[in-house]
């Protein structure tokens, strides 16, 4: 899910014909940009003018348009956001018999094995009209990016979809805003991280050990996240994952299979015709349940248990404290809209922050500078890393064309550099690389790489437009190019080509977020806020700027069982 700069194409060999073609159609395809799946999607599919809006996503998803009921004027817990963190968060806290309120700012999206819940229109964006207001010249990322995404938006209704796109300092992000959050756009990527990355970025703050023998096991089972069966494996839309792993083995890496967040019966469904193929044509959204997303695992749990409730279409806008310790909390309360249909001022005794490193920082950045949290520290806000990735495309000869899948089911590591993850990546954005394997009869598979890379940036505060904006270095992200185009060579040179066609995909749209909050840094080692009891950071503001060439999914939702674990034990 990320806008390029630009792209290198690679290609090499002395072998005629084949060489001459796949160089001339690389020429072509390069032109084009890898850009986020909704993005592209509205671009091939939305005309100049946005359809008419009110009253017709009434229609096609008319669940989210229920009236919400009122959360609790003060409640023992609030837990701002639904995703990995404020789920497990919900859950421990109410099954610790904790009154919980969870404040979500996103729908609460339905399930269908029929039905597409998701097309190419505002159901995908997070208000993009408003992204786009937003936007300036001192908060942005490059120019063309910027103008190619405004563009493809610009036909877009005005409405509560499932990611934000917002822009900043040399970079833009895109988070989810849903009942489940990044849960429900992710691609199931569910790894636990070496002990050699991990030890690196976490510097014993937090054991490997424990985690390894005690919280990764925990978070795999509250997840249901497992490997790819075989049979599933062997169909036809797992092409890419088998190619992946013939060229790895060739190329000397160690391919193996990792979990993956999926529901494997629905998957099943899709490849037989009983659900409508999502996970097996790599699908940008996905909502016919084959993705085992946080709405099938923590969070039924936790209001199953009567202690906790959930709150869609709920947006925190503000945060501070009161004399006594309580917590006060400033809601504004949404249609799928937007409008703002009533604001709310709500009181805790403990409040969790889970909003995502960019809607947690946002927060705790704003409460600091403008007075109402003024005893944050000054590493609130730093420590900023995009998890060091990158996404390589490499053509494969010997591979049929045809659809593949979105489930990331294998991977492997690379030690020659900076330590690097490589899975099978979901296929919706081969760009110009998926044109010229499409045009050369051949296939090609996307891999995402996640690095080990030091660069960080800050949020700040910017008071003229009362935003909190991203300061990125620019170029920040040349160590992890140069690692990852290491490793896509090295694959290409045993794709079977008689040519080294691999593409790299710059990131400026950024989703795997990590830090700003970090453990030991902004928060203690088990995220209690500095300078405030009773405050608490778990999501992936903790990480500190990286989790440890993985997806940072499963390490956040770890943390969030070790820290809930350590925190209810203690009494706060």
């Amino acid at each position: 899910m990320w806008v390029p700069r630009d792209r290198h194409v690679s290609s090499g060999g002395n072998h005629g014909m084949d060489r001459r073609t796949f160089m001339k159609l690389s020429a072509v395809g390069v032109a084009g940009l890898a850009i986020p799946p909704a993005l592209a999607t509205a671009a091939a599919g939305q005309s100049a003018a946005a359809p008419a809006a009110r009253g017709r996503y009434e229609q096609l998803v008319p669940e989210i348009f229920r009236p919400v009921p009122a959360p609790p004027q003060h409640s023992e817990a609030i837990v701002v956001g639904s995703g990995f963190g404020g789920a497990v968060s919900a859950l421990r806290l109410a099954e610790a018999g904790i009154q919980t309120t969870v404040l979500e700012r996103g729908s609460r999206w339905p399930h269908d094995p029929r039905r597409e819940v998701f097309g190419s229109d505002g159901r995908q964006y997070w208000h993009a009209q408003r992204s786009i207001a937003e936007h300036s010249l001192a908060s942005s990322l490059a120019l063309p990016a910027y103008g190619f995404a405004a563009a493809a938006m610009a036909g877009i209704d005005d409405f509560g979809g499932l990611f934000e796109v917002s822009w900043h300092r040399n970079a833009a992000l895109m988070c989810a805003a849903a009942v489940g959050g990044g849960s429900t756009v992710y691609i199931g990527i569910t790894v636990e991280p070496e002990r050699t990355p991990f030890d690196e970025v976490f510097r014993g703050v937090v054991d490997y050990d424990e985690m390894h023998r005690q919280w990764y096991p925990k978070a795999l089972a509250g997840l249901g996240a497992t490997i790819i069966p075989p049979d599933v494996l062997a169909d036809r839309h797992f092409d890419n994952v088998r190619d992946f792993e013939r060229v790895a083995r060739a190329a000397g890496y160690a391919p193996h299979l990792v979990p993956g967040n999926w529901n494997w019966d629905i998957v099943r469904d899709e490849i037989a015709g009983r659900a409508r193929a999502e996970s097996i044509v790599s699908s940008a959204t996905n909502s016919n349940g084959s993705l085992h997303s946080l709405q099938f695992s923590y969070l039924p749990r936790a209001e199953a248990t009567g202690k906790a409730t959930i709150h869609p279409r709920h947006q925190v806008t503000g945060i501070h404290v009161e004399k006594s310790g309580r917590y006060v909390v400033e809601v504004e309360y949404l249609s799928p809209y937007g409008d703002v249909l009533a604001r709310r001022v709500l009181t805790t005794d403990r409040l969790v922050l889970a909003a995502g490193s960019l809607g947690t920082n946002r927060l705790l950045v704003t409460a600091r500078e403008t007075g109402t949290l003024p005893d944050l520290n000054e590493a609130i806000g730093t420590g900023w890393g995009n998890n060091g990735n990158a996404n390589i495309d490499v053509a494969v000869g010997n591979a049929r064309k045809g659809p593949q899948s979105a489930v990331g089911a294998s991977c492997f590591y690379d030690t020659d550099g900076p330590f690097a993850r490589v899975v099978v990546n979901n296929t919706y954005s081969l760009g110009p690389l998926d044109q010229v394997a499409a045009a050369a009869g051949v296939s090609a598979f996307k891999t995402g790489i996640t690095s080990v890379d030091e660069t960080r940036g800050a949020f700040r505060y910017d008071r003229a437009s009362k935003n909190v904006v991203l300061h990125w270095p620019a170029g920040g992200n040349g160590a992890v190019e140069a690692n990852s185009l290491r490793i896509g060579h090295r694959l290409a040179e045993r794709s079977g080509l008689p040519v080294n066609g691999v593409l790299y995909e710059p990131d400026l749209f950024w989703a795997h977020m990590c830090g700003g909050a970090s453990l030991g840094a902004g928060t203690d080692t088990h995220g209690r806020v500095k300078g405030y009891r009773n405050l608490y950071v778990a999501d992936g503001a903790l990480l500190p700027g990286s989790s440890g060439a993985s997806n940072p999914s499963l390490t956040i939702t770890a943390l969030a069982e070790r820290n809930m674990a350590a925190i209810i034990a203690a009494g706060g």
